[in-house]
């Protein structure tokens, strides 16, 4: 069995983007949330700021491979540069303890 693999996101989000942005991912949020092998898929926008976290738990890394290859998710990156104030930060998590 392939131990659970997380991860944080942090998309600092341009001002005048942050409704689109939200929009943007909110409706991809929705759609991973019925991918195989989601444990957790959370979207947190940082109070008073437009910065958003997404915070995700996969049964496995091949999950999270597999979430990242489909059409949705790629075009979701593709958008992202233009709302983005800078790149996006990826962490991979230690296991919960």
């Amino acid at each position: 069995m392939s131990e659970p693999y997380a991860l944080c996101v942090i998309f600092p989000v341009k001002p005048e983007h942050a409704d689109e942005f939200a929009t943007l991912v909110r409706e991809n949020v929705a759609g991973t949330r019925k991918d195989k092998g989601v444990v957790t898929f959370n979207d947190h926008q940082v109070v008073g700021e437009t910065t958003w976290i997404l915070y995700e738990i996969w049964e496995s890394k091949a999950d999270s491979d597999a979430h990242r290859q489909k059409p949705d998710v790629q075009a979701f990156f593709a958008k992202a540069p233009r709302l983005l104030a800078g790149e996006p930060k990826v962490f991979q998590l230690g296991e919960i303890i």
